[in-house]
C-alpha cells in the first residue's frame, strides 16, 4: 500500500497510482486520452535548469511499472504497456510527462 506522500523525483506515486486505477475503471475516458497508441500524463513542471539522467529516468519508469494501478491498467485493457518518462526544458523550468506506449491485444 502506498503512503500518500511517497514520491520519486517529485512525482507523487499515490496520486499517479489513483489516476491509473481511475483510467482502468473508465474505458471511455481512457479511449479519449489515447492518441496514436500513446497515453500522455502530464506532471507539474519542476523548477530546475537541467534534465535528469538516464539512471533516474530508468528508476522512475521501473517504479511506475511496479505500481498496483499500472498493473490494473495493463490487465484490464491492454496486452502491453510501456511507460516512458519525458522531460523538456522551457523558460526557467522543466516540463515533465509520462507517455504510456500501448500495444493492443488484437487476438
Amino acid at each position: 500500500m502506498l503512503i500518500f506522500w511517497k514520491s520519486i523525483h517529485g512525482i507523487n506515486l499515490w496520486k499517479l497510482n489513483r489516476m491509473f486505477i481511475k483510467l482502468a475503471a473508465s474505458k471511455i475516458s481512457l479511449e479519449e486520452q489515447i492518441q496514436n497508441g500513446i497515453l500522455k500524463i502530464e506532471f507539474k513542471p519542476k523548477q530546475a535548469i537541467s534534465l535528469i539522467g538516464m539512471e533516474q529516468k530508468k528508476e522512475i519508469e521501473q517504479t511506475i511499472q511496479q505500481l498496483e494501478g499500472f498493473e490494473i491498467l495493463k490487465l484490464c485493457l491492454f496486452e502491453e504497456c510501456v511507460p516512458v518518462y519525458q522531460e523538456k526544458r522551457s523558460l526557467g523550468s522543466v516540463s515533465r510527462w509520462l507517455e504510456i506506449h500501448i500495444k493492443r491485444d488484437n487476438g
